[in-house]
């Protein structure tokens, strides 16, 4: 498996929800944990990899309480979208490293993830014109966006995880 496919695998355990009881049995601490194992070895030669692997780990520990359903269910609509912005805040910062990476290799996808950051950008400052401004007419279409942003994120990661532009450089051979 390589890093890419463990940060989208994580991404899609984030992603998804399968509740049982009020628990959900695809804790997003489980998946950040995966996002962070695949961002280690990509965290120097991925750029901004070091921010993405700390947006990752924050987007983790604003994770652990929200598990607990009892937590998870107070928390209003406008606390609920201030705990995902480092999950957001993560998603534009690996689609402008992978945006970069593409582009260095003059691959297409480059524009797939510098439009996808961009609609990452979109999807956390929605809410605020939902909920701060008012404007409730917007709900509904910023979470399809959001939703829409989520499955293509993980689709072009599993798509590109095997180029040679993607993957972690191979060590030089001893000596």
């Amino acid at each position: 498996m390589t890093p890419l496919q463990k940060v989208a695998m994580g991404l899609v355990i984030v992603f998804l929800s399968a509740r049982f009881a009020g628990y959900d049995a695809l804790a997003d601490p489980v998946g950040w944990g995966l996002v962070v194992a695949g961002l280690l070895p990509l965290r120097r030669t991925l750029p901004l990899g070091g921010t993405a692997l700390t947006l990752a780990v924050l987007a983790g520990l604003v994770a652990v309480p929200l598990v607990l359903p009892a937590l998870d269910e107070r928390l209003a609509a406008s606390g609920q979208w201030g705990a995902s912005l480092p999950q957001t805040a993560f998603c534009v910062v690996l689609c402008g490293s992978l945006c970069t990476l593409a582009d260095r290799a003059g691959a297409k996808e480059a524009g797939r993830f510098g439009l996808l950051r961009w609609v990452f950008v979109a999807v956390a400052l929605g809410p605020v014109l939902v909920y701060g401004g008012r404007v409730d007419a917007l709900a509904a279409p910023v979470a399809v966006v959001a939703v829409l942003a989520n499955v293509a994120l993980v689709s072009y990661t599993f798509a590109v995880s095997r180029r040679t532009w993607s993957r972690t450089p191979e060590p030089a051979p001893a000596g």
